[in-house]
């Protein structure tokens, strides 16, 4: 099997965080990414719970609003100030 090299970028807090808590599991980092990038290719997903990422009940509403096309189309930026506008009113109002 021939290797390959990899490098990134990232903080040197979250450097100092992650590999402190590697070794403590008693693995080296290459290890845990080797480990990471197999499970990836194994079952085709990525292997975190990314259910932040579902949308929230305000922004599932706006979803179904756009799919019923009951929304406002913006053209230009100059539609967004006047929308906006709008809004600012309506809500000094209230």
């Amino acid at each position: 099997m021939n290797n390959a090299s990899f490098s990134f970028r990232l903080s040197d807090h979250l450097k100092k965080e992650a590999f402190s808590v590697i070794e403590q599991y008693g693995f080296t980092p290459s290890q845990v990414f080797n480990l990471f990038l197999t499970e990836i290719a194994n079952t085709k997903s990525i292997p975190l719970d990314l259910s932040y990422l579902k949308p929230n009940a305000v922004t599932l509403r706006a979803m179904a609003d756009v799919e019923k096309g009951d929304v406002e189309i913006i053209e230009s930026s100059f539609d967004i100030n006047n929308v906006m506008k709008e809004i600012l009113k309506k809500s000094n109002q209230e």
